[in-house]
């Protein structure tokens, strides 16, 4: 079956949905689908309206199929943009991954840069503080020996903590030249039973250091208890210029303790007997002494804290006296002080806690702290 031609210009003529006109799809041009001329006879009216219309149906069917086709080409070109589009938004998806893997690398790299700029200057830091400068205190030190500047060696020492064997140099120091102690330090002078073990002789007194004035001597209190005794013998008022403890420290105890040598380095001094500003009671006169015990005022500014003022007796102070922790065994000790009259006389008692009101001075036994100013060459 033939299709309609444009008379115009030989195109295809497009049906339209009324089937009363066909329209070129070229140049435009409409013509009518059905002709009648009244100089036809009927038959060839009829043949001609059959030939019309096979030719509309054809036409519709043309139509028809290429609406189909440009459905489907439409479809298949949405099908497409759609998959294109797809594959853009996955690419840039894809593409922004990378970047942000990148940036993120490279974020971790800048970190992980400044991480290991910042452990290798604080492991320069760290290899100073603890290897290289110790190293060079520590051989200064070992100088200072050499050149026999020991309080210089000793104190360098001493502020090297653990590095290598620099506290028993310190300890060697201290022990060897007392001189070069500081407030707070140990130093060992003289001799006294401590073990309660007579056989094997005299322990040496560890004492701790208070002060120290500028021309190197140094106020010392006994470490530990080193006996117990009444304040005075009998019942009577009282102060330290004329107690029995005074006499037995500066006679007895000096003579047992050092030898000619040592005692040549305890100083004798002046004590300024303040009394009792709780009880008003008067401490007496000042007293010229080698040897003496600790007021009030002096044990408070040396020992601020109870637990400072807490005091353990030896092994044969204990064995000879009373109030004593026997856990810790920390114990009551002497001051030089009157307490709430001249027949008693303060202390220090087993918690620390400084007694003001005194005990009897004849009755109750106290352990006893020695303490003296020396000065060693």
């Amino acid at each position: 079956m033939s299709l309609l031609k444009c008379e115009m210009c030989g195109g295809t003529l497009v049906l339209e949905d009324n089937g009363a006109y066909a329209v070129c799809e070229y140049c435009g041009s409409r013509v009518a689908t059905v002709q009648t001329e009244s100089s036809m006879d009927d038959n060839q009216n009829a043949r001609t309206q059959n030939n019309n219309s096979a030719q509309i149906n054809a036409l519709r069917i043309e139509n028809e199929k290429r609406k189909s086709e440009e459905a489907k080409a439409r479809a298949q070109q949405a099908r497409m943009e759609a998959e294109a589009n797809q594959l853009e938004r996955e690419r840039l998806a894809e593409q922004k991954r990378i970047e942000k893997s990148r940036r993120s690398k490279a974020i971790r790299k800048k970190l992980l840069t400044a991480f290991l700029i910042i452990s290798a200057f604080f492991a320069l830091v760290a290899l100073t503080v603890t290897v290289i400068i110790p190293s060079v205190k520590y051989n200064s030190a070992v100088k200072a020996v050499e050149e026999q500047r020991y309080e210089d060696a000793y104190i360098t020492f001493k502020s090297l903590y653990k590095f290598k064997d620099s506290q028993a140099k310190a300890s060697a120091l201290v022990k060897e030249h007392p001189n070069v102690a500081q407030v707070g330090d140990v130093i060992y002078f003289g001799n006294y039973e401590q073990d309660n073990n007579l056989s094997n002789g005299k322990e040496e007194i560890e004492w701790k250091v208070l002060e120290k004035d500028e021309s190197g001597k140094m106020l010392v209190v006994s470490k530990y208890a080193l006996d117990c005794r009444t304040y005075h013998s009998s019942v009577k008022q009282i102060t330290w210029e004329n107690s029995d403890i005074r006499s037995w420290l500066n006679d007895d105890f000096c003579s047992n303790a050092f030898s000619s040598s040592e005692k040549s380095a305890v100083k004798t001094v002046t004590n300024e007997n303040t009394g009792n500003s709780d009880f008003n009671v008067s401490g007496g006169n000042k007293t010229s002494d080698k040897v003496f015990l600790l007021s009030i005022e002096e044990t408070m500014r040396y020992f601020p804290k109870n637990i400072d003022r807490m005091c353990q007796a030896t092994k044969y102070a204990e064995s000879k006296g009373t109030e004593l922790d026997s856990l810790t065994h920390n114990c009551r000790w002497w001051l030089r002080s009157p307490g709430s009259s001249l027949y008693s006389a303060a202390s220090v008692k087993i918690d620390g806690f400084i007694l003001n009101m005194g005990t009897p001075v004849s009755v109750d036994k106290a352990f006893v702290r020695p303490a003296m100013w020396i000065e060693i060459k």
